[in-house]
């Protein structure tokens, strides 16, 4: 843990409440979670999609989710360590809108702990970008605070301005897996004067919600094309295994 996060803690302890519900906990309870919360999570099951990591239902009879079948896809492996739900959208909720930055640390750990579990190296940690506009008015990249603090755990080289939202770009909600890709192309672009570290490495990419994958295929063929040995997606959260909609 760094200066300023110690400090943070000292001043604003992270485990004395659920950072779901409020309730009172201590910092035995891991990610600042209670039990009750942590049981309502749906967590890591033995069965995931082989390429993007989606969380797959027991009766499904393949290896791959819909989307992953329908559309080839830029990196090499994803990985994820919920199922988007009803409690998991609460807590990003809180984390993105509602000014709640601090999430970002847990949900760092809770990344950690997911590729703790792989025989995983990337050479850097990169966070998907957010347009300059947006950043200003959220105040922080939620995909950054993240990212950084999943590097710093796994002792690796964060690069946090490797890539860059060139244009804004519509809602994605309510759009299907076709439009996400119109509506991301030429989205995203190298940062002038990365592309000398990009070169033969392998990457992790970092974000908070993997709903059809488009976001993350566009940024990995951004910077496969850059030069970039292999690219891999890591999320918090997954959106359902369902039948990809034009």
């Amino acid at each position: 843990m760094g200066f300023i996060e110690k400090g943070l803690e000292i001043l604003y302890p992270s485990n004395i409440h659920c950072l779901f519900c409020g309730s009172a906990i201590d910092n035995t309870r891991p990610y600042a979670l209670c039990d009750t919360c942590m049981e309502k999570f749906h967590w890591l099951g033995d069965k995931t999609c082989g390429k993007c990591g989606k969380l797959l239902p027991d009766d499904y009879r393949h290896d791959l989710c819909y989307d992953c079948r329908a559309f080839p896809r830029a990196f090499e492996k994803g990985y994820t360590c919920v199922q988007y739900g009803l409690y998991e959208r609460g807590l990003m909720m809180d984390y993105k809108y509602r000014g709640k930055s601090y999430i970002g640390r847990k949900l760092g750990d809770i990344l950690y702990d997911r590729m703790a579990l792989e025989n995983f190296h990337a050479d850097y940690i990169v966070p998907v970008p957010m347009h300059e506009k947006k950043q200003q008015k959220r105040g922080y990249n939620q995909a950054a605070i993240m990212a950084k603090r999943l590097a710093r755990r796994m002792e690796a080289v964060y690069i946090g301005n490797l890539l860059a939202r060139c244009r804004e770009t519509k809602p994605m909600k309510g759009l299907g897996s076709f439009e996400r890709q119109e509506n991301l192309r030429g989205a995203f672009a190298v940062q002038r004067g990365n592309r000398y570290a990009i070169t033969g490495k392998d990457i992790l990419l970092v974000d908070d919600i993997y709903t059809t994958g488009s976001t993350m295929d566009q940024c990995s063929k951004i910077l496969l094309e850059a030069g970039a040995n292999q690219v891999f997606a890591l999320s918090f959260a997954a959106g359902a295994n369902l039948p990809p909609r034009a």
